[in-house]
């Protein structure tokens, strides 16, 4: 297993991240010529995140690489929603996010 397929997995989840912040973006906006573009944006940067996800699967099992993207997508979202949108981040969100970085500890052993 060669250091990159852990680079195309961090690559897979930077993606995946930035495509739901654009997506949580664009919610409340109207759907017009801009909603579009940054809608497409999105699904191209998903698209990124499926391509560099099957890139680490060359050299990472999926019963590795999967409960680490997952876990390290859902703890960056949580992170970022609170950053760059306000969201409330309480107690429980950092907990649940200390349990999921915990979990893909013990799965990745």
């Amino acid at each position: 297993m060669e250091r990159v397929h852990y680079v195309y997995l961090a690559l897979a989840v930077a993606f995946n991240v930035s495509a739901y912040m654009i997506f949580k973006a664009i919610s409340p906006k109207p759907r017009e010529i801009t909603w579009a573009v940054l809608f497409a944006s999105g699904l191209a940067l998903g698209g990124m995140n499926t391509y560099f996800f099957t890139q680490a699967l060359r050299g990472i099992s999926l019963a590795t690489a999967y409960p680490i993207f997952a876990g390290t997508s859902i703890s960056l979202v949580v992170l970022c929603s609170g950053l760059l949108f306000g969201e409330k981040i309480g107690t429980t969100d950092i907990l649940g996010a200390a349990a999921i970085v915990v979990g893909i500890v013990i799965l990745t052993r």
